[in-house]
């Protein structure tokens, strides 16, 4: 009798043992996979610039930026209902007006990170098209072309 109670005692400490185990490996398989996926995200925050910067980029490209002084990630090209960048953490979307998105539709295919939606911005009726970039490079090219709309150009002193 004594050595089935010590059987069972020892079926049961080694059932807890496994448990035990069972339940760290789980936890450092979770642990890793959390890791890994902040590494991911860490990777996708940030791939843009400042708006700061994005205010130079239009000052180099020679576009006037209509709302200087507003705060956020928000800045209008030229006249008050200019196109409009917004600034996100892993993209630049840019709500065009007819005139600046048809000056773009011929790039469609020129850059792989491109993304244009003609009326995809239709709640507003300035800027109803919808112009989206992830690569620096490409948004400096894009506004060049914006830059060659009258409208969004800086108005240059007599």
């Amino acid at each position: 009798m004594a050595n089935k109670k010590a059987q069972e005692v020892t079926k049961k400490a080694t059932a807890t043992k496994e448990t035990t185990m069972k339940k760290a490996e789980t936890k450092k398989v979770e642990t890793k996979k959390a890791a890994e996926k902040k590494v991911e995200n860490k990777k996708k925050e940030n791939t843009t610039v400042s708006i700061a910067e994005i205010e130079k980029l239009y000052t180099e490209a020679g576009i006037k930026v209509y709302n200087p002084n507003i705060k956020g990630n928000y800045r209008i090209m030229g006249h008050k209902k200019g196109s409009s960048l917004n600034l996100r953490a892993d993209k630049y979307i840019i709500f065009s007006t007819n005139e600046d998105f048809e000056a773009i539709a011929p790039l469609k295919g020129k850059y792989s990170d491109l993304t244009l939606a003609k009326g995809g911005n239709a709640q507003d009726g300035s800027r109803p098209n919808v112009v989206e970039v992830t690569a620096l490079d490409t948004l400096k090219a894009i506004l060049k072309v914006y830059a060659t709309n009258p409208l969004n150009k800086i108005p240059v002193a007599a």
